[in-house]
């Protein structure tokens, strides 16, 4: 691959970095990628965490099941207390696993936008890797030179780079400070409700010393107002 496509690879060592997450150490929202499911290794992958999930809510599963039937011990055939033991034991690990993997959903939802950044991301490289396929197939002449305007390609996927090493820049900042974003209309009402009755204060003698510091507490207010309006109209 020419040092030019190389260089427009976005390496998962730096999307570690500007998403502030590990992505190789079972990234939990693999279960919002497209592309983690067609990959086979990270298929194969989360279909084997799977089962050992499922082997382990087994082994708990299993004493359960022995104390529930405990007292059917006498009064039913072995083969029948058997089935009875698998068939809790099955209907309670499903219960589990199935309650664990919903936890897990729920647990990956704020990495949702993140997932679709890396499936763009893996879309990216693939143009990348076309281009790389029709340089080489041009050097060993079983295309034209002339097929398309290489620059023009490699100036594309430069811009396609940018917007997308500034959107995960962004849905980082966005997702670190969620609390401060979901916190903040309720903010924004709370300064609103400060402003107007600011305003309603009635003071006699605006030249005195609780005149002043009313004035200065009001375009205090104002001011905040102002910016508050600002954030919430850029959001």
């Amino acid at each position: 691959m020419k040092l030019d496509l190389e260089q427009l690879k976005i390496p998962e060592k730096e999307l570690e970095e500007l998403s502030s997450i590990a992505l190789s150490d079972g990234f939990a929202g693999d279960l919002y990628r497209s592309a983690a499911l067609r990959d086979r290794q990270k298929l194969f992958s989360l279909l084997l965490n799977e089962l050992l999930i499922f082997c382990v809510t087994l082994v708990v599963s299993l004493p359960v099941a022995l104390l529930v039937t405990k007292n059917q011990v006498n009064s039913v055939s072995d083969a029948a207390l058997f089935v009875r033991v698998l068939q809790i034991t099955l209907a309670l690990s499903l219960a589990i696993a199935v309650g664990w993997n919903v936890y897990k959903w729920v647990k990956a939802k704020p990495l949702e936008t993140l997932a679709s950044l890396l499936d763009e991301v893996e879309k990216y490289h693939e143009v990348i890797q076309a281009l790389d396929i029709i340089d080489r197939l041009t050097a060993a002449g079983n295309l034209p030179a002339n097929l398309m305007n290489r620059e023009d390609a490699v100036e594309a996927l430069q811009i396609t780079r940018e917007s997308l090493v500034c959107a995960l820049r962004t849905e980082r900042i966005l997702r670190e400070n969620k609390d401060f974003i979901d916190r903040r209309y309720e903010l924004f009402a709370n300064i609103e409700s400060n402003l107007a009755a600011l305003m309603a204060l009635d003071v006699s003698d605006r030249a005195s010393e609780y005149g002043r510091l009313l004035n200065e507490a009001l375009e205090i207010g104002m001011s905040v107002h102002k910016e508050v309006r600002k954030l919430q109209n850029e959001r």
